[in-house]
């Protein structure tokens, strides 16, 4: 079976697109099959990726209109319909080339906003259903697939769905310190302008549901 890409290229201001054909191998992702295209017909494609794993979140990629972590998604389901499958960068973020992305906007956001644990100065106890809320919402690993696939964050002021996500985990984690602090941080990034469309929820890889902790951090007290 041959696999058929039309992959979105970017560079220089220019755009355009491209189609290739590779053999189809068992076990295929779309990673595997964007290097197999780099190594025999085109070193020029550019795309990114580290951990291979799903755990970095760097290959991130649109998959005929949907975030996809390249690294984990098969193509197979995709090669069986018969039709090009399209290949997008995410959208949302800057397109710095073909389907790289430039991920330092949220970088900024999690450096601006100290969006990691402000210890306490006591060494509190934990509940087992605690401990699993909290690490269910830290499950995110970056990847911004939520953030690219949310219509709402086109409003530059909206905080988005990851970074709402993180707010949520340190709001109900007794060890950190600026608790009630990130309670109205979150409400400072419109988080009423939320559009409840579970979008997020959708197409985030490790289920994290930001739009459901989203409602839950409505709730709180500030």
């Amino acid at each position: 079976m041959k696999l058929r890409l039309k992959i979105r290229r970017e560079r220089d201001g220019k755009v355009w697109y491209e189609s290739y054909s590779i053999p189809y191998e068992e076990g295929m992702t779309f990673l595997s099959a964007l290097q197999r295209i780099k190594e025999t017909l085109d070193e020029t494609l550019t795309f990114r990726h580290f951990c291979r794993a799903g755990i970095c979140g760097t290959c991130t990629i649109y998959v005929n209109g949907f975030p996809k972590l390249a690294c984990k998604e098969q193509v197979l389901p995709y090669l069986l319909n018969g039709e090009e499958i399209l290949i997008e960068p995410m959208k949302n973020f800057k397109v710095i080339k073909d389907l790289v992305v430039d991920h330092e906007t949220i970088v900024k956001r999690l450096k601006e906003l100290s969006l990691w644990i402000r210890p306490n100065q006591e060494n509190l106890p934990i509940e087992p259903e605690l401990s699993k809320d909290i690490e269910s919402a830290a499950d995110c690993i970056l990847c911004g697939a939520c953030h690219s696939y949310c219509p709402q964050v086109l409003e530059r002021s909206y905080a988005g769905p990851l970074l709402f996500a993180k707010f949520y985990r340190f709001s109900v984690d007794p060890r950190d310190g600026q608790r009630k602090s990130r309670i109205e941080q979150a409400f400072s990034g419109n988080l009423y302008h939320c559009l409840s469309c579970n979008k997020c929820n959708n197409v985030c890889p490790k289920e994290v549901q930001p739009a459901t902790l989203i409602r839950r951090l409505m709730l709180m007290d500030v």
